[in-house]
């Protein structure tokens, strides 16, 4: 098994681990009933950090959009190609 394998096994491991995690989190007020030590509000933050997440990833997508805008220098005018064509073509 090559290092890529075994990055992707390790990704894939760790990845079913916080999903189960998740799952068992949001629906923590299920389980509580029937473990009474399980903390219920694990469903709030089950909710609450995965939107944080993904509203963070929006804002910082948006900044990158604005700084690639920003940094950008604007195309070449168009007028200088048009103008360099012969008006009568062959």
């Amino acid at each position: 098994m090559n290092k890529d394998q075994t990055y992707g096994g390790l990704i894939l491991l760790i990845s079913l681990i916080i999903t189960i995690v998740y799952i068992a989190a949001f629906f923590a007020p299920v389980v509580s009933t029937y473990i009474p030590s399980w903390p219920s509000w694990l469903d709030w933050w089950a909710i609450a950090i995965p939107v944080f997440l993904f509203v963070i990833a929006a804002l910082l997508i948006c900044m990158w959009i604005g700084w690639t805008m920003l940094t950008t220098p604007p195309p070449a005018p168009l007028e200088a190609e048009v103008a360099s064509t012969p008006e009568n073509p062959p």
